[in-house]
């Protein structure tokens, strides 16, 4: 998991103009909250968490400073602008690297070129993975091979196997991908239209 750190600001104000002078200064309106701790109104610098996240997703273990202290977080929760998607609001949450937590992280697949075909394809059906483990071994991403992929034989969550630091809370017999036949794209109308007197036995113009 990646690990980065970053500065907060605690903030008094709350409602919604005082987060519009939050975004307009330049920074993003957040919270901090944990099993063991208060929860702190917070601000942060709008470059510095639109960085981390591009860079690295949410997966990011951060040491985050409030008012002089360091305190273990992970991002929890993202809320974007519905037009531009800009980040506006980040929830934390405090962690400590002797107690699990829940989480998710994205499921990649690796060599997808290799059983990929015109008449075939892979079809990515689970993204995420739903996983209990300790803060420091929250991976960025998990890698999974779909070479051995057929057809009638999709890859599930029962079929993988993980790290014995993960517990995965998925059921076993989710899809995470399948082999599929590609349909057929006709681009050329004129195609389309001999295929269809052909299944019609007839050459009458379609109009």
């Amino acid at each position: 998991m990646f690990k980065s750190s970053m500065h907060a600001d605690l903030r008094n104000e709350v409602g919604s103009n005082a987060c519009h002078r939050v975004r307009n200064n330049g920074h993003i309106p957040g919270v901090v909250y944990g099993h063991h701790v208060a929860t702190r109104l917070i601000e942060v610098d709008q470059k510095k968490i639109d960085g981390i996240v591009r860079s690295h997703g949410t997966n990011v273990l951060l040491s985050l400073d409030m008012d002089g202290k360091d305190s273990t977080v992970i991002i929890k929760e993202l809320q974007r602008h519905p037009i531009t998607h800009h980040i506006m609001h980040v929830d934390f949450q405090e962690v400590s690297h002797d107690e699990k937590i829940h989480t998710t992280v994205p499921i990649v697949l690796r060599g997808r070129e290799k059983v990929e075909t015109k008449n075939s394809v892979v079809q990515h059906q689970l993204r995420e993975l739903h996983i209990e483990c300790l803060p420091q071994h929250v991976p960025n991403s998990i890698e999974l091979d779909v070479t051995m992929l057929s057809p009638n034989h999709p890859l599930r969550i029962a079929d993988m196997e993980f790290g014995s630091e993960l517990t995965v809370l998925n059921e076993p017999n989710e899809v995470i991908a399948s082999l599929t036949r590609a349909e057929r794209v006709i681009d050329d109308p004129g195609e389309g239209e001999d295929l269809l007197n052909k299944v019609l036995g007839t050459n009458t113009e379609i109009k």
